[in-house]
């Protein structure tokens, strides 16, 4: 109750959100998305074993390393065996399917994912909308997309309300596939060598 009083206290000097739908535009989910913005807003880097989820593959999973550097910066470091390869960096998400040889680009800009290598995660950023906000168990999930954009995707994260620490994300992309990568063995605000992130086109001279 305690958090609730002082996080409905600090709003009252806010401005209004104009990008909280307005059906979830409470003083409850309004807490939670401060001491969510509050809790990751202290992270710089991050490294974590993930594992990862794909909805259109049945039985699909794939683990390895997550490495993030804010802002911008994201890497999946695959187990071996594995054809694939993730990076986000100069504004660019990039996959790789070494299996297939293909290369995708997109502008991260133009994905959700935008959202949490910002340099600051505001959730009154008026580039994105926050569609839900759930207080369930022992976690808060938030989802947002682009504004305007809705057919880009969304994000959700999910936060240990304990810890306030990441847990996992869901990604539903363009086509509707949804991609779940759930963290642990997390480190925060470690060195992280920024070589990780960079990409070179193994098909190009």
């Amino acid at each position: 109750m305690r958090f609730i009083v002082l996080f409905i206290c600090i709003f009252m000097m806010r401005p209004a959100w104009a990008i909280i739908e307005p059906a979830i535009d409470t003083p409850d989910n309004r807490a939670i998305l401060t001491a969510v913005e509050t809790a990751y807003n202290q992270i710089r880097t991050l490294r974590a074993q993930f594992a990862q989820f794909n909805s259109k593959v049945k039985d699909d999973l794939q683990t390895g390393t997550l490495y993030l550097a804010r802002p911008g910066r994201l890497r999946l470091v695959y187990e071996k065996g594995s054809p694939l390869e993730f990076y986000a960096a100069n504004g660019y998400l990039t996959y790789h399917d070494k299996e297939a040889k293909e290369v995708s680009y997109f502008e991260l800009a133009q994905t959700p994912v935008e959202l949490i290598l910002k340099d600051q995660l505001r959730f009154d950023d008026p580039a994105f909308v926050v569609t839900d906000v759930q207080d369930i168990l022992d976690e808060y999930y938030v989802t947002a997309h682009k504004k305007g954009a809705k057919e880009l995707g969304s994000l959700t994260l999910i936060i240990d309300k304990e810890t306030m620490q990441l847990k996992q994300w869901d990604v539903v992309d363009m086509a509707g596939v949804k991609s779940t990568v759930s963290l642990f063995k997390t480190e925060v605000n470690i060195p992280v060598d920024n070589r990780l992130f960079l990409f070179q086109n193994p098909y190009q001279d």
